[in-house]
């Protein structure tokens, strides 16, 4: 036991001090950003690294949030899922809530899905994952589709989260090339619609920012600036950082979603539309979001919209997401006794059949 408190005193002293390094490259980036206009380059798309956003913004506009939910359970025989998504839509008149409408409904209907296919658990962990973003992103093409709104946010990235390609031919594949032309359909539609499309990456482990710092702004801007800092970068994540660095109603500047689009293994999938990123403390006592958008022409001043609208849809000081995001998460929500009544309704109709048998893992009489 003297051996264990001595490990867990040395490792909080570890990370009292890395804490320290960070909170004061965070106080010096905000002491600087007044003094320093950076040199604008592919990377660095706005002159300071701090920038102050107001609320004022549009007084009458439409936002949608929309979110999924999944559970899955594999059987002896076969794997079971079960997809929800829902689309909110608030309507504001003189920056008040005056309306809420949902899509599909307000109470979504479970979609159960049997998965015959024999993958194996971690393809099973991948192909419910895609299955899950396919039902989104088709409700939030719909949503878009019927309500027209001026943003619609995504809860995540506006581009799919993955694990690793699937190669060419698998089973696996075919439903990932599905999932990539949904996505392409959602920026085709809000195109064509002028909806502004965004993404609120809840917890981010970005390091963008972090990068962008240690590779650009350090060599040409600050060649002064104390060594050790560089490490600290390193071992930073953005949203880390910028706790320290930004105030609330401020973002970070707006920086491209990867230094080379066209070998991203995701980007590379969309060609000419192009992902921009910017971090924005939305809450007094919460950290920054990551917020992901589709931009095109005017990507500072779509980055400034967004800004606006989320810090209008924030109505905890604890707790950073937009309004319609969590009444899109609390929508789509399933319980695990969902699943469960899925299962015995169809045991009932099957009887019981081996490929319908817990796992063994399930079963243990230990």
């Amino acid at each position: 036991m003297k051996e264990l408190i001595e490990i867990t005193e040395n490792l909080a002293k570890i990370i009292g001090q890395m804490e320290t390094q960070r909170k004061n490259l965070g106080t010096f980036l905000r002491e600087t950003n007044s003094l320093t206009d950076l040199e604008l380059t592919d990377e660095i798309l706005e002159n300071k690294l701090i920038i102050p956003i107001t609320e004022d913004g549009p007084s009458n506009f439409k936002v949608a949030g929309v979110d999924g939910g999944l559970l899955k359970k594999s059987f002896h025989g076969i794997d079971l899922m079960l997809l929800k998504a829902c689309g909110v839509v608030f309507s504001y008149e003189d920056s008040k809530l005056a309306n809420t409408e949902y899509y599909p409904d307000s109470m979504p209907t479970p979609e159960p899905r049997i998965i015959m296919d024999p993958f194996n658990d971690i393809e099973f962990e991948v192909n419910s994952n895609i299955e899950r973003q396919i039902k989104e992103v088709q409700t939030a093409i719909e949503t878009i589709e019927k309500f027209e709104p001026d943003i619609l946010f995504m809860h995540g990235s506006v581009i799919p989260h993955y694990t690793f390609i699937p190669e060419k031919g698998t089973l696996l594949s075919e439903n990932y090339k599905r999932m990539i032309e949904t996505y392409s359909k959602l920026f085709d539609t809000v195109k064509k619609k002028k909806t502004v499309l965004a993404g609120v990456i809840e917890d981010s482990r970005g390091l963008r920012f972090c990068d962008i710092l240690n590779n650009f702004l350090f060599i040409h801007n600050n060649p002064k600036f104390p060594p050790e800092m560089k490490i600290v970068l390193t071992r930073t994540k953005d949203s880390n950082l910028l706790s320290y660095a930004l105030q609330k109603n401020e973002r970070s500047l707006v920086f491209p979603y990867s230094a080379q689009a066209a070998q991203h293994p995701i980007l590379k999938e969309f060609g000419d539309n192009k992902i921009f990123t910017f971090y924005l403390k939305t809450a007094e006592f919460d950290r920054p979001v990551r917020i992901d958008f589709l931009g095109d022409k005017g990507v500072i001043d779509k980055a400034n919209f967004i800004s606006s609208i989320t810090l209008k849809m924030v109505g905890h000081e604890g707790y950073g997401m937009p309004s319609v995001i969590i009444e899109a998460d609390q929508r789509a929500k399933l319980e695990e006794n969902e699943l469960e009544m899925v299962y015995q309704d169809i045991l009932n109709k099957t009887g019981n059949i081996p490929g319908l048998s817990e796992q063994r893992r399930n079963q243990r009489p230990f």
